[in-house]
């Protein structure tokens, strides 16, 4: 049996956009054993998967925490794999996993770069040693992920209205300007409320200020704030009508459930990130302010007539 890792580390958008890969790979070696490299949040993701035996847990703690890196080294030397596919493809994994593991690994194996078609075929003549390294160009895994494999327990489901537009006005506080303003949303919600459509807003404490702002505006506000989980998302979309949200991960989480989604984007923002069938990228020339809400209401309008509402 071929023992096949995949490094896959997060963020959680990039984490959902990579179980398409994830499967691919598992099509192209279906009797192989399967290890995720990944961060400790995204394990209960890649548990409803069905695919992988052995998790290695990297939180990408730093560099000299040396009693962390002689447990990841454990781990890896371990797990004497044969394949490695780097779905992260950044320095970290680039410049010093590998290097890494042509010294540690036990045995010979190929690394694979999903993103580049890349493959490095690492010979290995003894125990600790760097090995002959020959670079070949081998096949990109493509394929669109299918979240209809994952649920939450969706506990406090039963608060919700029976007809509703999903808000995801949040994202990393590292990012504020990945934001739409809180008084687009508002007036969005206000606009459904003239339509008899209630709203439904996501987040955790981070994004307590904007939901509660966003439910103040709106008698058909409902705010979950705090009351779902990361797996809630999208049993939570596909009860939607719609999602509008900003670049974050839930909002990539609903597109990916197959529902309609509106994303809205800042100029720094590569257009076409959601990448679901029914999924509407909006990206400003400009900040993201510069979206308005005539714009997200014209693409949502067709959404709400599918819908009777």
């Amino acid at each position: 049996m071929k023992k096949i890792l995949i490094i896959k580390l997060g963020a959680l958008g990039d984490f959902v956009l990579s179980v398409g890969i994830m499967q691919k790979i598992r099509e192209e070696h279906p009797d192989a054993e399967f290890t995720l490299m990944t961060g400790s949040g995204f394990v209960s993701i890649a548990r409803q998967m069905n695919m992988f035996s052995h998790y290695i847990i990297d939180n990408r703690q730093s560099w000299f925490n040396l009693s962390y890196l002689a447990r990841l080294s454990k781990e890896i030397a371990a797990g004497e794999f044969d394949y490695v596919y780097d779905a992260q493809a950044v320095s970290r994994t680039i410049k010093k996993y590998f290097p890494a593991m042509r010294f540690i690994s036990r045995k010979s194996f190929v690394w694979c770069n999903v993103y580049t078609q890349t493959e490095w075929h690492v010979e290995k003549k003894c125990r600790y040693s760097f090995g002959t390294c020959t670079e070949k160009k081998g096949k990109a895994c493509e394929k669109l992920s299918d979240l209809s494999f994952l649920h939450g327990e969706n506990k406090h489901f039963h608060e919700l209205p029976e007809r509703f537009v999903l808000f995801v006005p949040g994202c990393s506080p590292m990012h504020p300007h990945k934001r739409w303003p809180v008084a687009y949303f508002s007036e969005l919600a206000a606009r459904l409320a003239d339509r008899n459509i209630h709203v439904v807003i996501i987040g955790t404490k981070t994004e307590a200020e904007e939901i509660q702002a966003i439910a103040a505006a709106s008698p058909m506000a409902v705010s979950m704030l705090n009351k779902t989980s990361m797996l809630d998302i999208p049993d939570l979309a596909r009860r939607a009508i719609a999602t509008v949200g900003n670049d974050t991960g839930p909002s990539h989480m609903a597109s990916l459930s197959g529902m309609p989604t509106i994303a809205i984007y800042d100029n720094r923002t590569k257009q076409g990130a959601l990448r679901g069938l029914r999924s509407v990228n909006l990206v400003s020339p400009n900040t993201i302010e510069k979206i308005t809400v005539d714009e997200v209401w014209k693409h949502l309008l067709p959404f709400l007539e599918e819908a009777g509402a």
